[in-house]
Formats: C-alpha cells, structure tokens, sequence
C-alpha cells in the first residue's frame, strides 16, 4: 500500500483556479477570435466527438452544445473509432486533447475521409504539422496553467469556449461585446465561491471513505465524468456512476451492501422519478448528499458548468481529507510508463 500526502501544489492550483478561468476572457479580441473560428466549424450533420482521460468531460459538454443546435452526435474513446462499423454515416470528427498528442488522436485525425477538426491547447509545430483544422483554446494570457495529475483548466476552458458559443447562438450574434464578455467572467467568479462554500459546508468527512457513488442523469454526464475521473486518476477511492433510471433495477443494492458510502446525487431538475430516488435513499441511508442547480435560472449548458465546479471542489475536499496529492499522487512508475506512453496499434 502506497503512502499519499496532501500537497501544497494542489492547495496552488486551487488557489490560482479562479485567476486562470478568467484569464481565458482576459483578451476580449482573442475570445472573440476563437468563437468565430468555432461558429465556422459547427456542421448540422452526424458528428464523433473523440476524447479521453479529463478531455472526456470536455467532449460531453460539447456534445450537449451540438444538440442544442440540432446536431446528431456521439462521444467515444479514440480506440473505439476503429472498431465501430458505421463510421462511415459520421461526416465530421472533433477530437478533444489538450496536448493533441494523445494516442490514437492523431491517426484518427489523419485518416477520416469527413471534416476533421482538433480543440487543443498546443499550438501547431513542425512536428505536429497534419491535415486537419486546429481551433486552440489557450491564449498567451493563460500560459500559466497547472501542472497537475488531472486536468482543470484544459478541462474548464475548452468547455467555456462552449458555453459562450451557446450565448451566441441564444443572442444570435457572431461575437460578444467587451461587457458581455465581463458579465461572463462576473458570473463565473460567482459561481466559483459558490461552489467553495456549497462543498465546505459539505457535512461528511471523507477520511475513511473507499467508494463513492454517484447518481447522475443525461443531463449531469460530464460533471459526473469530472469527480468519477478525478477520483480513479488519482487513485483517491473507487467511484461508480449510477443512471438514475438503471438504479431501479438492481443496482441500489450496492448502496444496500456498503450502507455507509456517500451518494452524490447530480440534478439540474427535480422530477418525479428525482423526488421518489432522494425520498427513499435518505430515509434508508445517512450519507446522501443533493448537489444541484435548482437555484441556478439559467441556461443547461451554464447549469451544467455550475456543478462541474462543484465536483472540482468535491474532489479536493475528498483529495484532502484521504491525504491524496490531486497534483502528484504516488503511482507505480513502471506500469505507467509502459501504458501512459503506449503509442502503438489501437
């Protein structure tokens, strides 16, 4: 059993995370620059979304930008492009890496016959030179980024991109105004403080805690994807992601069989099937814990970045209080080396 300690790099990034996030905004022309290159890059026609690891949670925010404008889309790991046998019905690809080197990106990239497009944070070099449109995310005013185990800001800022695409599409402009683009930074400021009280007064210590479960719908994927990632990645605690609907046939009897393990239920809404899940889980078990929007009179696309904060949030307060470095957590290097660089046939 390998020992872990909490870290003060972690406490950094933490600390910076706010400064970072707005820094995305901080060149207004830039912003603008970037958002008229994705309005280019949207196409109403069937579209794969490929990512991993934090990039994943990226591309389901993606996924629930494109629907909103009417876009047939599907999220998948890059090695499941070349077992899927109807590839050939998907006439666009996107592909989410915030180095754009990730195995199996750049095949994929390099070999599908539709519109190809890369959200990254790299800029192109002469060895990464390919074929296919790159739409970079980072600007020089947010070089600072955290050195981390997971990913935050690659995580946060390529779906920010997202998100004021969604504001353009709702004003029906082609670019945001200097004081829009303020109002944006205000509301996300707002929301990070939210999110820091909302888990610090969290009332669970999650020391001796080794699963968490979580609930989620539809509508909560990609933040479920951040605290489920987050948690696996740094080996924080083994974590598992109910569908609410999937639930009611049989899979509560984990929550029966480890009484004591925290459920973190996800909501934008408050359905029926919503009220008779809290409604029963907490007269039976002590640890249900109700994160959710329903006091955010918003947009889904902003709610849904509501409580991807909170599962950032989430996660450092688990990270701490287990003693687990979110920046640096102890892994077996040997093993790593030979699978995180693996870069053969998929």
């Amino acid at each position: 059993m390998m020992s872990h300690t909490y870290s003060e790099k972690t406490e950094i990034n933490y600390a910076k995370l706010e400064e970072r996030l707005l820094k995305q905004n901080e060149s207004p022309d830039f912003t603008n620059f970037v958002l008229k290159q994705a309005q280019n890059f949207i196409k109403k026609e069937p579209t794969l979304i490929v990512a991993t690891g934090g990039s994943k949670a990226a591309a389901y925010y993606l996924k629930m930008f494109l629907e909103s404008v009417q876009t047939l889309c599907e999220v998948m790991e890059p090695r499941d492009y070349f077992y899927k046998t109807n590839i050939h019905q998907f006439k666009n690809i996107i592909a989410i890496s915030n180095s754009g080197k990730s195995n199996g990106i750049l095949e994929i990239l390099n070999t599908f016959p539709g519109f190809r497009l890369l959200i990254t944070g790299a800029q192109e070099t002469h060895e990464t030179q390919n074929h296919f449109v790159r739409l970079v995310w980072k600007n020089e005013t947010n070089q600072d980024q955290e050195k981390s185990f997971i990913s935050i800001i690659p995580t946060l800022a390529p779906m920010l991109i997202f998100l004021e695409l969604s504001i353009l599409k709702e004003k029906q402009k082609e670019r945001l105004s200097d004081e829009e683009i303020r109002n944006i930074n205000e509301k996300l400021k707002n929301l990070l403080e939210k999110s820091r009280k909302k888990v610090q007064n969290l009332p669970f210590n999650f020391k001796d805690t080794n699963l968490i479960q979580i609930m989620s719908g539809y509508d909560t994927t990609c933040s479920a994807a951040i605290l489920e990632s987050n948690m696996i990645e740094t080996g924080t605690t083994c974590t598992v992601i109910h569908d609410k609907g999937s639930y009611c046939h049989g899979r509560s009897n984990l929550l029966f069989q480890n009484p004591q393990s925290p459920m973190i239920y996800l909501a934008h809404q408050m359905k029926r099937l919503d009220e008779e899940l809290l409604k029963i889980l907490i007269q039976e078990y002590p640890n249900v814990f109700l994160f959710s929007t329903l006091d955010e009179e918003t947009s889904p696309l902003w709610k849904e970045y509501a409580l991807a904060l909170q599962m950032y949030f989430l996660s450092k307060k688990i990270a701490e209080e287990k003693q687990i470095d979110l920046t640096s957590p102890e892994y077996n290097r040997e093993v790593v080396k030979k699978l995180y660089r693996y870069q053969g046939e998929m």
